[in-house]
């Protein structure tokens, strides 16, 4: 019973890193320069924010599957498909997230006082010197709530990871899945149970969210 569980856990903490690791660089440069690519990039971004999971799990089955462009070449180079698998169930919850993570981080880098910037500029403080120096130590409470909120989403994700992992018990069964499964079976106690450990998962996340905002909002206005 435990185990959608835990294979939640792994998607939610995996895809939330990538997706961490993907957008911190590109909403840092979004944030701070204006080029020709932005608008298109935003909008490739944020598009699974408008399109049903459902949809996002159909254009990466179209993708992946071992006749179709990516897929066939990872099946027939390296013997390995990302269909019916965790990975496929950690690669559609990637591009799910991806939105609310960058958008998370775009809005803390946006809060910076640019004064601060300016003046370690002033000072010779390079790019490095100062992303490191002045911006993280000045935001990182509202990137880990952008990234808190992110992981939420994880933990919840259903149709895009469902359309590529699939359902198999012990394998690719997550919370989301199970409880869907289950409610079909009539197993409702196992649905009910796995709905309140996310629930709780949830709430926890969502009340240090409020902390980190409450902070965040106390140390500007004491600015």
């Amino acid at each position: 019973m435990l185990t959608p569980v835990l294979h939640s856990l792994i998607v939610a903490f995996v895809s939330t890193f990538i997706a961490f690791i993907i957008m911190l660089p590109l909403s840092y440069y979004f944030t701070n320069r204006k080029s020709r690519f932005q608008l298109i990039t935003e909008v490739i971004i944020l598009l699974p924010l408008v399109l049903p999971p459902t949809v996002v799990g159909l254009i990466l089955l179209s993708l992946f599957g071992k006749n179709d462009l990516i897929g066939a070449f990872l099946w027939n180079n390296f013997n390995f498909s990302f269909i019916f698998t965790l990975a496929g169930a950690i690669i559609a919850t990637t591009i799910i997230i991806l939105p609310i993570m960058y958008q998370g981080l775009k809005s803390a880098f946006l809060s910076i006082d640019h004064d601060l910037v300016w003046a370690a500029k002033t000072l010779s403080a390079n790019a490095r010197t100062i992303f490191i120096k002045i911006i993280l130590p000045n935001c990182w409470q509202p990137i880990l709530a952008g990234i808190l909120l992110s992981f939420c989403r994880a933990m919840g994700e259903f149709g895009a990871s469902l359309m590529i992992a699939g359902y198999i018990e012990g394998k690719t069964d997550t919370i989301a899945s199970s409880i869907f499964f289950m409610v079909q079976q009539g197993d409702m106690l196992t649905a009910i149970y796995l709905g309140l450990i996310n629930a709780v998962i949830g709430i926890i996340a969502l009340l240090v969210i409020h902390i980190l905002t409450v902070r965040q909002t106390n140390l500007t206005r004491g600015m």
